[in-house]
């Protein structure tokens, strides 16, 4: 395979790696600008208790949460009159600067101190501004009352963001964005449109299509009890809920029912509008609604779907394959890289391989140490990380860089579908799905060198069909003119035809020895899993 499609695809490929992290940073930034311009009954408590959080996002910096703060409170406007925007920006970045203080400080209670660091900031601040440009003195009984808010919301924002033991965080995170986007960014138009009007509407169909007319209906009165000022409130409840109950009313006929349901109720309640531009604003808000209804509601089928089979008691568990080969460095008697499988329980199994300094008896030792620790304290229930801490702090006060190994951890979850990696020193791992190749990998040290290992666990989706390949810097770095170390298993694994993971393991071993020279080859291995669904092992 020509190398530079190797490197392009590769350059893809590693911009896709990405995403997560992409999109991580694009979700705090939408979240810090709707709070920064959130306003609930005349107040802006939201931008100060985000801040306050921020330092404790769990692996992401703070810039894009921030950022987004101070972009949506210096475009507010003018809807909020106690203090003008310079005092909430002031207030959150003090807010911000004292919490990473606290977080540094490693702080065990933050949930004592980070309600009060909001609200007494917000005060604080505030006042002062405000007694500093002469003001008169009816706005503090507001800063007050807004101050309050702002120790309140700091709860729900850091169960919400951080790594704080949540169930169903999945849906906890979007549920508060877009509350936090209905209050904020709401009011901005499309044409005649305002985002809200559009948003809400697309939520009424979802609800009513996922869990029929009285959750609808449901969902109408509380959406129109949060967004929209309080002079409108009875009629605009009147009609969420309606339009929330229409449209599930024919929910048996799927999304075409929904649909002609939320149609009727959009059409009965035209009558309402007395312009010919408020008209047409309600249309287009309702066909804008429709399509995002449209686009969402695959998803929610799936989880959905995902539900009921667990209430089922139906097993959608993925089944595992596994194959592996290893050779030993030329004329050593001993391979120095060793390898664990291992089933931790009906749903979880963990791959571990890894890769002793040196070569022979001694490198093997080390490796072999490395696998059984890792293997005991997984299988033990300790996260992957603690393990590797664990491993780590053993080789390093055995001293001297001969107890020095690499860690690649694989702990896979078959009913999930999930797969969370561990590197430490290790080369990247391979994913192949139909014709693509994804890379994983990690910068860190091997277990051993240092006090101290900084790692990450990375999490990825496994699917029916593909296929996980692991290996050591032996396979990984084996010697090939016009490529880049790693190019070749890349471009190998692209254009590979069969799938039993034993054939796989093999013929990867067999072109790393035609690669590499056997003068300066390094130890072998090869792990490779196949993952299947239940139906295929029949």
């Amino acid at each position: 395979m020509n190398a530079g499609y190797v490197r392009f695809r590769q350059a893809i490929d590693g911009f896709l790696e990405q995403r997560p992290a992409l999109c991580q940073y694009l979700f705090h930034f939408v979240m810090g600008l709707a709070a920064g311009r959130s306003i609930l009954g005349g107040l802006a408590p939201f931008a100060t208790a985000l801040a306050v959080v921020s330092p404790f996002l769990p692996e992401q910096p703070a810039w894009p949460l921030l950022g987004g703060l101070l972009v949506g409170i210096f475009t507010r406007g003018d809807t909020y009159l106690l203090v003008n925007p310079l005092g909430d920006a002031l207030a959150a970045v003090a807010a911000a600067f004292l919490a990473l203080r606290l977080q540094k400080s490693g702080s065990s209670a933050p949930l004592a101190t980070l309600p009060l660091t909001a609200g007494g900031i917000n005060l604080l601040v505030k006042t002062g501004l405000h007694l500093f440009l002469k003001k008169g003195t009816g706005v503090f009984p507001g800063l007050v009352s807004e101050s309050l808010l702002a120790g309140l919301f700091t709860l729900p924002f850091y169960y919400v963001l951080t790594d704080f033991r949540l169930e169903k965080k999945e849906f906890a995170r979007p549920l508060l964005l877009l509350f936090l986007v209905l209050c904020g960014l709401g009011s901005l138009r499309i044409g005649p449109v305002e985002i809200r009007e559009v948003v809400v509407r697309g939520l009424l169909l979802l609800t009513a299509g996922g869990w029929g007319a009285p959750w609808g209906a449901a969902a109408g009165v509380l959406l129109g009890l949060l967004v929209g000022d309080l002079w409108q409130m009875l009629p605009r409840i009147g009609f969420y809920a309606g339009t929330g109950f229409c449209s599930g009313i024919l929910r048996s006929l799927g999304r075409t029912g929904v649909l002609v349901g939320f149609v009727l109720a959009s059409l009965l309640f035209s009558f309402f509008y007395e312009t010919q531009a408020a008209l047409a604003g309600h249309l287009i808000a309702g066909g804008l609604a429709a399509g995002l209804y449209l686009l969402c509601s695959p998803f929610l089928e799936r989880l959905l779907g995902k539900e009921k089979s667990r209430l089922s008691g139906k097993s959608t568990q993925l089944q595992a394959q596994i194959g592996f080969a290893q050779r030993a460095k030329p004329a050593e008697p001993l391979c120095g890289d060793s390898l664990a499988i291992a089933r931790l329980d009906l749903q979880r199994f963990l791959l571990v391989v890894s890769d002793g300094m040196g070569a022979g008896i001694n490198a093997a030792r080390e490796s072999r140490i490395v696998i059984k620790m890792m293997e005991q304290l997984i299988g033990s229930g300790n996260p992957p990380e603690v393990a590797a801490g664990v491993v780590n702090t053993a080789l390093y006060l055995r001293g001297g860089e001969e107890s020095a190994a690499t860690i690649d951890l694989a702990l896979i979850d078959l009913s999930a579908g999930s797969v969370d990696f561990l590197k430490a020193g290790a080369p990247p791992s391979f994913i192949k799905r139909n014709g693509s190749v994804e890379m994983v990998r990690s910068t860190c040290w091997p277990a051993g060198i240092l006090d101290r290992l900084e790692t990450e666990v990375l999490k990825r989706e496994i699917l029916p069909g593909d296929i996980l390949v692991m290996v050591t810097d032996g396979i990984s770095e084996v010697e090939q003119e016009g490529t880049a170390p790693g190019d070749w298993l890349y471009g190998f694994l692209l254009e590979l035809p069969v799938e039993e993971p034993q054939t796989v393991a093999d013929l990867i071993l067999k072109r790393a020895l035609k690669n590499g020279s056997s003068q300066n080859r390094d130890d072998m291995t090869v792990l490779v899993a196949r993952f299947c669904g239940e139906c295929e092992l029949g």
